[in-house]
Parts: C-alpha cells; structure tokens; sequence
C-alpha cells in the first residue's frame, strides 16, 4: 500500500477532560503526506503536522503531531476518533482508534 500508518500515541493516557493531550502518528506515504486529519466524536476536525511547529519536534521526520484541548466537559470512556491520511496524488486510507478518557 502507498499510504503506511505505524505507531499511534497519545499523552496523556488516559486524556483528562479539561487538559490538554498530544498525539502522534508515525506516517510513511510513498507519493508524500498531504493531509493527517482526526475526527473526533464531538465533530472537531484537527490537523496533524510533520514540520517542527504545532508541537511537532522535528520536521520531515514522518512523525505527525497534533496538540489539542480535550473538552471539559468529556465525560470519561473510550471513544473512537478517525484518522484520515491523504497522500500528494490524492490517494486516502482511513483508520479508526480508540482514545480513553479517565477521570
């Protein structure tokens, strides 16, 4: 396949409503990444970056960062986000996750 998601983390975890939470996905794509979005449950859409900004350490690395406030009033469980990666000819691979959030 041209599109290869490996590790996925997040930090905390579990996440705590009302703080804050980084992710990471480690993304290979053999035509280049254009897009690493997540959606999330209560409909947010967030964007995950490779280039050393937006809380990601190091650019061109294929590690893809996103940083993002968890709702304050998310209520604790597990929850299914989608990750959805777009590679520069356009081609797409979704996948689906489960997040946890504690007490």
């Amino acid at each position: 396949m041209a599109i290869s998601i490996g590790e996925i983390k997040y930090s905390p975890d579990p996440m705590v409503a009302g703080g804050k939470v980084k992710a990471t996905f480690n993304i290979t794509a053999d035509a280049g990444v254009a897009s690493v979005k997540l959606y999330t449950p209560d409909y947010r859409t967030l964007e995950a970056y490779d280039d050393g900004t937006h809380g990601d350490d190091v650019a061109g690395n294929g590690i893809f960062t996103l940083t993002s406030d968890v709702p304050y009033d998310a209520d604790p469980g597990a929850y299914d986000v989608t990750l959805v990666i777009t590679d520069k000819k356009g081609e797409v691979v979704r996948k689906t996750a489960s997040v946890r959030i504690g007490r």
